[in-house]
């Protein structure tokens, strides 16, 4: 006998989820307590499992849930959260709807405003607060002593506080790796890997103005970022080699290179353990490459890294420290300069457009600071910029409410619009720049000959995307050097195929 049957449902996430689909972590994380409690657990991955409303409708045929869990980002995911929310409705009334996640953890009250489609919401880490939630709801206690929980009480929401002292560092030997029947259907961009992602670190002890992670991390007593043990990192990475024959290991820490000898000790142990396994981090910062040496980096590459992603930002030196980056656009060209002499590492850089007194000039010097990258390091990636949303706790935040009045989504229709592709906010920037945020969008998918580089072209769709690349490619650096953002009709036909994503998502 089970302590009662939980469904956890990840949500479908836009775009990127064609090209990307990585294991749904956060609803391993959040199983963590249950399942070593007793409750069974099913996991629904709606980026797979296409026809999910029969799949949903067949496990709770079976079984009534004791309830559905979600895991939301803000944008594009909500809309696919809401649909699953109101089937679960529409199939029975009575099972509640539990939503957690990135966009659960800042924003509950606009998540509750809509009754059909969530009933409670858990912020901040939640693996032993749903498992208190999961007790109240089985015994029908209270729900006063479940932290972090937000609910409807009446025409009101209540809010119990999170109790968010330490970083939750789950042991691996804890993570329901099992729950995941079928993993050869994650992976990214038409390659052929068996991809796990893990924490090396946990935190960030930088404070970026634009960046929700100070926020997050500001009840958290001590330090603001703590490196784990190498031994226990790679604990981790041989578990998963062996057990599930994964092949590449995916640190998505916020920043793994605070201290670089966290790293190398990491790569050592590896290569002590001849552990057959490939390397890429997601959180590098321009003044940790700085302190790289040549033989670090050749240690990085020895290892089997193949790629870092790196926040460069802007290419304005105002903007920069506007945003606290603490490197200039110049150390950005120097570090990619260097990365550049290891060219197996592929350099994707971030970017951010549309800062609060950000100018259409300085948005001109990232677009330059883009073109130089890609001149200087062909193996380098430029990901799609982002456009600036003011998040709550954020400095800019402040900045954007005070000087502009700035009034953040208060639906959740409203919060399923951010997306990069979306229409940006035109209270802080000059009239002309959202055409030239949509040329530099545009043509960011094909400036660097990213889909050259990461795809084999295996299936009808990478290999449309192959060819799209090599005939769009010259029109894209031509458009973009010169800045010729009318008569885009690219960045229309764009916009067609995201929306027809979206009615598609919506339909499924």
């Amino acid at each position: 006998m089970t302590n009662g049957r939980i469904i956890l449902i990840y949500p479908q996430q836009g775009f990127s989820g064609n090209y990307v689909k990585h294991m749904p972590l956060s609803l391993l994380y959040a199983a963590a307590e249950v399942v070593k409690a007793g409750y069974e657990v099913v996991l629904l991955d709606t980026r797979v499992q296409i026809d999910w409303r029969n799949r949903l409708r067949q496990l709770m045929a079976e079984e009534r849930p004791l309830c559905v869990g979600v895991s939301v980002m803000s944008g594009r995911p909500i809309t696919n959260a809401i649909a699953i929310g109101r089937f679960v409705k529409e199939v029975n009334r009575g099972v509640p709807v539990v939503w957690g996640g990135p966009h659960a953890t800042f924003y509950p009250e606009s998540i509750l405003s809509d009754e059909w489609s969530c009933d409670y919401v858990l912020s901040g880490y939640a693996s032993k607060s749903f498992h208190r939630l999961c007790e109240s709801l089985r015994q029908g206690t209270g729900l006063d002593m479940v932290p972090g929980l937000s609910w409807r009480e009446g025409d009101a929401v209540r809010r119990n506080p999170a109790e968010d002292k330490k970083f939750e560092n789950i042991p691996y030997q804890d993570i329901p790796y099992h729950l995941i029947d079928d993993y050869s259907v994650y992976g990214q961009v038409d390659q052929d890997r068996r991809i796990f992602s893990m924490y090396s670190a946990l935190g960030c002890p930088y404070q970026c103005s634009f960046c929700s992670s100070p926020a997050q991390y500001a009840s958290i007593e001590g330090k603001k970022w703590v490196p784990l043990a190498a031994k226990e990192v790679v604990d981790h990475v041989q578990y998963v080699a062996e057990k599930y024959q994964a092949n590449y290991i995916y640190f998505i820490d916020d920043d793994s290179f605070p201290k670089l000898d966290h790293v190398r000790a990491i790569i050592e142990e590896i290569a002590a353990r001849k552990i057959p396994v490939k390397l890429g981090f997601r959180g590098a910062r321009i003044s940790e490459i700085k302190r790289m040496t040549d033989e670090f980096l050749s240690m990085l590459v020895d290892s089997g890294t193949d790629i870092m992603h790196i926040g460069a930002e802007s290419g304005s030196d105002r903007v920069l420290k506007l945003i606290r980056k603490n490197c200039t656009a110049m150390d950005i060209v120097e570090v990619n300069r260097k990365l550049a002499r290891h060219p197996e590492i592929t350099a994707a850089y971030n970017f951010l457009m549309g800062v609060p007194t950000e100018t259409l000039d300085e948005l001109k010097l990232t677009r330059d600071l883009m073109l130089r990258l890609v001149e200087d390091h062909p193996n380098c990636i430029i990901f799609p910029p982002n456009k600036f949303r003011p998040l709550p706790g954020t400095e800019l935040y402040e900045v954007a409410a005070k000087e502009w009045g700035y009034r953040m989504p208060q639906t959740l229709q409203e919060w399923a619009n951010i997306e990069v592709e979306g229409k940006a906010n035109k209270d802080w920037y000059d009239p002309g720049m959202e055409k030239f945020f949509n040329l530099m969008l545009i043509c960011s998918y094909f400036i660097d000959n990213k889909v050259l580089k990461v795809t084999r072209g295996r299936t009808l769709f990478f290999k449309f995307a192959r060819l799209l690349n090599r005939l769009y490619r010259p029109v894209a650096l031509f458009r973009l050097r010169r800045g010729l953002t009318f008569a885009l009709v690219e960045y229309s036909a764009y916009r067609f195929l995201t929306r027809l994503l979206s009615r598609g998502e919506k339909a499924a």
